[in-house]
């Protein structure tokens, strides 16, 4: 039927006229007839490319972890059974079915894979202190990330190109540039946690130490690896809170809130959230701006129990961000996501003068990895 369509278009002449306009529609005939499975070649050629970068950085990510693990006293072969133990852990969410109480079940499930992970790293290294410990589980998840994205990106290239899907592997195709840019994100987070420097993530709790590092008050544990510290700030009474540090370190800032909220018995008149945000492109990296809400990432448990015990006690929920890229976040930190500490700083006590009075009791809450940010 094709055939025949193309021929109805041909010029009806003789000798050399038909060759030429045979010449002449032949590339279109082709494009017609195999311009789809050529469209494929291209799009397998390219992501095969891309797969192979993937696979070296995989490995530099996988090489550096080795390094530092055999800096640690790991023989090799062991470091490497882990690493490979490690980089195949799987978390399986709860039964979602009936939503009632999926969020204790969430923080359940959780709590176990965090005290999972972090036993399994002190059996690698026993003899490391707990910041060395909690940059290497850093760095193995950095990498276990890295990991991960590359068997799932090779998985739909094979499964795609083997049986021959064209709209699977342009629809992987068209993804790869950000999956990429996540990618290079890991890549150099790998240098922070290899040296324990601090990363954009941890302007939260670098706000949270600067406004209460004056202060001869101690240092409370509020909860698991979350500290807070009272300072005075014109008449109010300030809990600076944030992940312990300097190991790379999340923390529970949730429940280290509603801890505080209920140790004070209720008597918080405000909560300020301090966290970096992802900018838009084009936006300035260090931005600072404010709002309200729990200003917190991750899977949402933290973030439901802060805006739990805001809600129960009536407690204004306010949030300062710092703007910044997600390679930012994950990188080294940059000098003008350090510079944004002392305008957020101004903004949080803005925000408090305007919203509270003398004897107030106000929570500044950091949140974010604490790696290289002192106590």
């Amino acid at each position: 039927m094709q055939e025949s369509v193309f021929l109805a278009i041909l010029p009806q002449e003789g000798g050399s006229g038909t060759l030429i306009s045979l010449l002449f529609y032949l590339p279109f005939i082709l494009l017609f007839l195999y311009g789809q499975k050529f469209q494929m070649q291209m799009s397998l050629f390219e992501i095969s490319g891309i797969i192979k970068q993937l696979e070296k950085m995989k490995n530099y990510a996988r090489k550096e972890t080795l390094k530092v693990l055999t800096e640690n006293g790991v023989k090799l072969e062991d470091a490497e059974r882990h690493l490979d133990i490690m980089a195949n852990y799987v978390t399986i969410m709860p039964n979602n079915m009936d939503p009632a109480g999926i969020v204790s079940k969430v923080d359940h499930i959780l709590n176990v894979r965090e005290a999972k992970w972090m036993k399994q790293v002190k059996k690698i290294v026993p003899n490391a202190d707990e910041p060395t410990s909690m940059n290497i589980a850093n760095l193995i998840e950095a990498t276990a990330a890295l990991d991960t994205v590359y068997r799932i990106v090779r998985h739909f290239y094979l499964l795609g190109k083997r049986t021959g899907n064209v709209y699977l592997i342009i629809q992987l195709q068209m993804i790869l540039s950000l999956v990429m840019l996540e990618v290079r994100a890991y890549l150099n987070a790998i240098f922070a946690f290899v040296n324990g420097f601090p990363i954009g993530d941890g302007i939260g709790p670098l706000i949270a130490f600067k406004m209460t590092r004056k202060s001869k008050n101690k240092i409370i544990n509020i909860s698991h690896e979350t500290i807070a510290k009272e300072t005075e700030l014109k008449g109010r009474i300030v809990y600076g809170l944030k992940a312990k540090g300097p190991g790379g370190n999340v923390g529970k800032p949730g429940e280290g809130i509603k801890n505080l909220v209920e140790k004070n018995k209720g008597k918080i008149k405000l909560i300020i959230m301090v966290d970096a945000a992802l900018k838009l492109e084009g936006e300035k990296v260090g931005q600072v701006a404010e709002g309200v809400g729990a200003a917190i990432g991750g899977i949402g448990v933290e973030k439901f129990k802060i805006e739990a015990i805001a809600s129960k006690y009536n407690i204004p929920l306010h949030a300062v961000i710092v703007k910044q890229s997600l390679n930012d976040a994950i990188s080294v930190m940059r000098k003008e996501i350090l510079d944004s500490t002392d305008d957020a700083i101004d903004k949080i006590t803005q925000i408090i003068l305007e919203n509270t009075k003398t004897k107030d009791i106000v929570i500044v809450a950091g949140i974010g990895n604490s790696i290289g940010v002192a106590q």
